[in-house]
């Protein structure tokens, strides 16, 4: 049998847990921002995808820890807190913002991103998207971000 220097204990999972929540909360503050101005280059809404399809599988994996549930409860000490609910609720608001900013995203019929034009000088040209065009993804992110304090 080997040393566990890679096991995660309850400890680290909720540190990770909150450090990743608390970045995200950053990011997705930052890029709503941009997404209510009157022109959005496809770049914002890409990066919310992204970085959503990043870290829901991170914060999925660390909220497996065996005795994190009891641990993040005991760290809260308010018994009228459910923290178990909380996260999911933040997790899910995550995945429904994600898969909303997926939706939206034009394709071709085959399913490729209609993100980028390759110019005739060889130069490539970003979409841009109307404010009103990714308006339906910003209450997803006004959810997320209520989600998390």
């Amino acid at each position: 049998m080997a040393f566990r220097a890679t096991a995660v204990i309850a400890e680290q999972a909720f540190d990770r847990i909150r450090v990743q929540v608390s970045s995200s909360k950053d990011v997705l503050t930052r890029q709503r921002a941009l997404m209510v101005l009157p022109s959005v280059s496809a770049q914002v809404p890409f990066a919310v995808i992204q970085h959503l399809a990043f870290i829901v599988p991170v914060i999925n994996a660390l909220a497996a820890t065996p005795g994190l549930a009891q641990y993040a409860k005991d760290q809260v000490n308010d018994p009228a807190y459910d923290i178990a609910a909380e996260f999911t609720a933040m997790r899910n608001a995550m995945v429904l913002a994600r898969d909303n900013l997926i939706a939206l995203f034009p394709k071709d019929g085959s399913g490729f991103l209609l993100y980028q034009t390759l110019n005739a000088d060889g130069t490539v040209a970003t979409r841009n998207f109307t404010a009103a065009q990714v308006s339906s993804a910003v209450p997803l992110i006004d959810d997320v971000l209520s989600t998390i304090s």
